[in-house]
């Protein structure tokens, strides 16, 4: 997957929003459980083709004019091939219009599908609009999946909106230790506000606890696609158990056969017929219950 770079996402933004204008490309703003399907390596190395048509028709050689709007298919045509830059450029399109107005509600599912294919930046920003419910049902608790999934991908922003959420215990189990160690990774990597946070909660911390923590998310990191069971939606599998039925075990993103267990058992008491402790329905339906 080719990085976005200051020099080419801020005119293809430009472009998209000029040429798609108010139009929705796909339907729903609803954020799913299960994944979208994935591209095919075909699809995915014809697309990575097509962005990079999509970026030498804005930055031509010398002489040669820019072509923005066979830029604006081709980037159209890359995100529903499956690139996930093409995909976050879609996005922001509907986010950042020229004129001002956005529609989140039609970002989303372009965040979404790039999101999954492990794009840090589509990650954060699919979270907050999670949190903010904006262009879709608020749902703290999702949010904190998809933030803690671009943290481990090296984002600190939103190691930093992790830290918040498992300060106030909103979406997910509190744990100041923890966000203790995401706000002095946030901080290290400039984010201006995390100082002020990690001062005021440092004396709250035990050092020992602030250690193994540290320690615990120095080893929680990730690169690639989203896999089908990651420590994100195990701690979110965790934190529901314990914010619905006083789950007493840990919550700590370890899948192990407590909680796997214990996720089956809140099947059969919900009334649900589910292949796995993970499967997208009882996801669904904590999810439910949290809103």
């Amino acid at each position: 997957m080719m990085p976005l770079t200051g020099r080419t996402i801020a005119p293809c933004l430009i472009v998209l929003a000029v040429t798609l204008g108010g139009c929705a490309l796909i339907g729903g703003a609803t954020v799913p459980s299960q994944a979208p399907p994935a591209p095919s390596a075909q699809d995915r190395t014809r697309a990575a083709a097509l962005q990079r048509d999509a970026q030498r028709a804005l930055n031509p050689p010398a002489g040669v004019p820019a072509a923005p709007d066979r830029a604006a298919q081709l980037i159209q045509a890359a995100a529903e091939m499956g690139d996930a830059n093409a995909q976050l450029l879609v996005a922001g399109s509907h986010l950042y219009r020229t004129d001002g107005s956005r529609d989140a509600a039609a970002a989303i599912p372009w965040l979404h599908r790039a999101a999954q294919q492990g794009s840090a930046e589509a990650q954060y920003q699919l979270a907050r609009l999670l949190e903010a419910g904006d262009g879709t049902p608020r749902d703290r608790a999702w949010a904190a999946v998809w933030f803690q999934r671009a943290a481990e991908r090296g984002l600190p922003e939103a190691q930093f909106a992790m830290a918040l959420l498992q300060i106030a215990g909103a979406g997910t189990a509190p744990d100041e230790a923890e966000a203790l160690a995401r706000l002095a990774i946030s901080d290290r990597r400039g984010v201006a506000a995390a100082r002020r946070y990690r001062a005021a909660l440092a004396p709250r911390v035990p050092a020992a606890q602030a250690r193994a923590a540290a320690a615990r998310l120095a080893g929680e990191t990730a690169r690639g696609p989203v896999a089908p069971v990651d420590r994100p939606l195990v701690r979110f599998a965790q934190s529901g158990l314990r914010q619905i039925e006083g789950w007493t075990g840990a919550v700590d993103g370890v899948d192990g056969a407590q909680t796997r267990a214990a996720l089956l058992a809140f099947a059969r008491r919900e009334g649900l017929a589910v292949s796995g402790p993970y499967d997208p329905a009882l996801i669904d339906r904590m999810r439910a219950r949290l809103a």
